[in-house]
């Protein structure tokens, strides 16, 4: 019966969860379709036969074998896993079949839920015993990782476009999943990083909210969507931002992605990937509080919005208040993200979605002042030393749409599109060094405004085709890229405050200049692109991964101007060739060694003295591993080796535009080369054990330049060289079944800035952090997070000689309790 035909009795007479997700989803969806449970029918998927060829053993493994081999999900309730063993399955089954048969002897059994969807549950479940969370297995990489508790992925395509498992893969590759993501409370998109192996990032924005992201020795260009790339080079850092609640997992990889990102850096590629509606009901709604009045408010629902689960809805937000560790600091955030998807025909899905993110900060802090020489004048981590009615204000709008359909035979093509407007206005005040006083400081105001709209589009048909009797996978695909880019002055001071650090009130002067004739700055792209790839099975245990991508790129820029923009055309590059190649050899069922080489190229926006741009930057990427697949893919190990080369990297112009001066300028480095060491396991090696970890280290030094005093330094000190990270989460069992527990390490060597007459440094530290959950029922958790367990105090970002702040302390120990109610 539809909803709306419901008596208000019969509308609470519904399970309250079940009422619950279906007002949220009508409400904030829109949705007027009637709303009824998935048929539980056999589907035809689920009577469509396959050959299996699973081996006895570990039930958990097998079905996760199972899910992916079959492409289906397995949604499992009050279920325990830990011990259970299956007698595999052997032969030609159904998917329904084939999962009754792995069950057997199991005291489980499994209920088809219709569009690929099947619940396992007891076969004759006991009433009030202390049960184990919903878990879910998915079939393929794009679906959602939610509840499947693993701190990995089986295959992913964000290297090269191709369904690739990990071992299979011919680069370093990350994946935070949502799992990690709950146990570890990371939010943003600033923590994930922080969490992921061989990512460093370096916050020395005007607010500490922005992040550049740093693999490999080199900046990342562009933050993935869901495969598509957005710009975070110049402003744009501040006004791509993300909030987790949004996104399923994080996928990462480390070096050049040129073939599927076009003209960018080659240190590596973030693609956040977006939670995806499902056809039976979930509701997930948290709340948090912890230090510094950190509030946090979460929820999201999803389920069927008609009675055949054709159509599906979801929507989620968030909610958070947080003051900071520095006094004066407030940061707000609101977000809400909703999607829908049909099935159009058979084999034809489409989505359409939106987010919406506002972050507010009210109390810009810039950072803390050093000694002239360097020294660090260990102030108190509380310490404000700017005003407290500055702010910063961002606005990130997306709207989004895919549309997928699969031919049969393997081969599907789909079609994704993403429109960003994001702005930020910013009101801040700034600290000078006054010469030969070390607590006094000159102060004075300022005030931009950025913005950017992108539009990303991206299509692409890939299917496997049979060549010379051997099976192969192949990809090709177009893609178009717009970025249009705004700053302007909007806010100046006419005079300067003397600020002095041992008697500083920031509440006693309030900013009390005004808007200023715009100083402005604009920059448009426009890149075009067409590429192919295809993982050829050259014999049983070789693989080689060829691709290539021909692209079309184009920049404008006006410069700096107070009044008309002047615009001029800074680059123009005609169908320039992206080559990527590697090589995978089975070494035995287990492991894999590899060898890849790709190229890519990076349009500037840095300009010389003279105004003009720099030309563009232009790398390639060595890079040769082993990797090991361990339970059926449940663990992944890699090793490898690295060598990163790239010409006309942009580096401050001391002879024309020394520090500190009123006028920045570039110039373009002979040649700089990055060479390291990546090593990462991420997985379960025992049932009800996570872990995912990772040590990496990077050298990264001139070897040709104009100033041949470079040549064999590094190219930037004030990065660590070496990152170890782990997080590890243990399901408890037994009498303890209620309870889980973990903890993170995070570490990293020395870095340190050095100058004429200064000299700053960090050493070498670690950041502990333990977690906790208590299963109150079987709806219902309780969690607690410390981090920075053991209070270390540490500088996350240094200073400069010529500045009175930029230096940043890491955060204190915090802790965080959030209780959560999943469905």
């Amino acid at each position: 019966m539809a909803l709306f035909h419901r008596t208000p009795a019969a509308l609470l007479a519904l399970h309250p969860t079940t009422f619950a997700v279906r007002t949220a989803l009508l409400l904030l969806l829109g949705g007027a379709a009637a709303i009824a449970p998935p048929a539980m029918a056999q589907s035809a998927q689920a009577s469509a036969t396959r050959d299996f060829q699973i081996a006895a053993g570990d039930l958990q493994t097998a079905l996760s074998s199972f899910a992916v081999h079959a492409g289906v999900n397995i949604s499992m309730q009050a279920v325990q896993l830990a011990g259970l063993r299956t007698p595999g399955l052997q032969g030609r089954h159904s998917s329904y079949q084939g999962l009754q048969l792995l069950l057997a002897g199991s005291g489980l059994e499994a209920v088809d839920g219709g569009n690929g969807n099947f619940l396992v549950r007891k076969a004759s479940a006991q009433a009030g015993e202390a049960t184990m969370p919903a878990v879910t297995i998915n079939a393929e990489a794009e679906r959602n990782s939610e509840g499947t508790g693993a701190y990995t992925a089986r295959k992913l395509r964000s290297a090269t476009g191709l369904d690739l498992s990990q071992r299979h893969t011919p680069q370093s590759v990350s994946v935070i999943g949502r799992q990690q993501m709950d146990d570890f409370n990371l939010t943003t998109l600033q923590d994930v990083a922080l969490a992921t192996p061989g990512i460093y990032g370096k916050r020395q924005g005007v607010s500490d909210q922005e992040t550049t992201y740093y693999a490999r020795g080199f900046a990342l260009s562009h933050v993935n969507v869901d495969g598509l790339p957005l710009d975070v080079t110049g402003f744009n850092e501040r006004n791509v931002s993300a909030d987790m609640v949004m996104f399923d997992r994080v996928e990462v990889v480390r070096g050049a992605t040129g073939l599927l990102e076009g003209a960018g850096a080659p240190s590596g590629s973030i693609n956040m990937i977006r939670k995806r509606p499902t056809a039976t009901p979930l509701l997930n709604v948290s709340a948090s509080l912890g230090s510094w009045n950190d509030r946090q408010l979460t929820l999201d629902a999803s389920n069927a919005l008609n009675a055949s689960g054709s159509v599906r809805g979801r929507v989620a937000a968030s909610w958070r208040d947080s003051d900071s560790f520095v006094d004066v600091v407030n940061h707000q955030n609101d977000t809400v993200y909703g999607i829908v998807e049909a099935d159009l025909a058979p084999g034809t899905t489409a989505a359409v979605g939106f987010s919406r993110q506002r972050t507010r900060t009210n109390g810009m802090f810039i950072g803390l002042p050093t000694y002239a020489d360097g020294r660090h004048m260990n102030l108190p981590r509380s310490t404000f030393l700017n005003n407290a009615d500055s702010f910063q204000d961002r606005d990130n709008d997306v709207l989004f749409a895919d549309i997928e359909h699969q031919f049969g035979g393997g081969w599907r093509a789909r079609f994704a599109a993403t429109h960003v407007k994001a702005d930020s206005d910013t009101r801040n005040t700034t600290n000078g060094r006054i010469e030969g006083q070390d607590f006094l400081l000159s102060q004075s105001e300022t005030g931009w405004r950025y913005g950017t709209k992108q539009q990303v589009a991206d299509l692409r048909l890939s299917g496997p085709v049979n060549w010379f009797g051997r099976q192969h996978d192949v990809i090709v695909g177009a893609s178009y890229r717009d970025d249009s880019s705004v700053a302007g002055q909007s806010w100046e001071g006419d005079t300067t405050r003397v600020v002095d650090i041992r008697n500083w009130n920031p509440y006693a002067y309030r900013m009390h200049s005004g808007p200023v004739e715009p100083y402005n700055w604009g920059r448009k792209t426009r890149e075009k692109g067409l590429y192919a790839a295809g993982n050829f099975s050259l014999a049983d245990p070789v693989r080689l991964v060829l691709g290539a991508r021909l692209g079309w790129y184009a920049q404008d820029v006006t410069g700096w101007y107070e009044t008309a923009a002047t615009w001029r055309r800074s680059l123009d590059e005609s169908a320039k060739v992206t080559p990527y190649a590697g090589l995978v050899v089975d070494i035995d069922k287990r492991h894999s060694a590899y060898v890849s080489a790709t190229q890519i190229f990076e349009p500037q926006s840095s300009m010389d003295f003279t105004g003009n741009t720099l030309p563009p930057l232009k790398g390639s990427n060595v890079e040769a591993g082993l990797k090991g697949e361990y339970f059926g893919g449940a663990l992944n190990a890699s090793a490898a080796l690295f060598r990163i080369t790239q010409s006309n990297r942009a580096m401050q112009d001391e002879q024309h535009c020394p520090s500190g001066g009123g006028l920045y300028c570039a110039r373009a480095a002979g040649e700089v080369r990055s060479d390291g060491v990546d090593l990462q396991i991420a997985g379960s090696p025992l049932p009800g054990w996570q872990i995912a970890g990772g040590y990496t280290y990077v050298l990264a030094k001139y070897t040709k330049d104009g100033v041949a005093s470079n040549i064999g330094q590094r190219i930037a000190t004030d990065e660590p060289k070496q990152l170890f990270k782990l997080h590890t989460n243990v399901q408890l069992d037994g009498s303890l079944a209620r309870w889980n527990v973990g903890a993170s390490v995070m570490a990293q060597d020395r870095m340190y800035r050095r100058e004429a007459g200064y000299d700053t440094s960090q050493g070498t530290y670690a950041v502990v952090g333990l977690n906790a959950g208590y299963r109150i029922s079987e709806q219902l958790q309780l969690r607690l997070n410390i981090d920075n367990l053991l209070d270390r105090r540490y500088y996350q970002a240094l200073g400069y000689s010529w500045s009175g702040g930029l230096e940043r302390y890491g955060a204190p120990r915090s802790v965080l309790v959030s209780l959560s109610y999943r469905m």
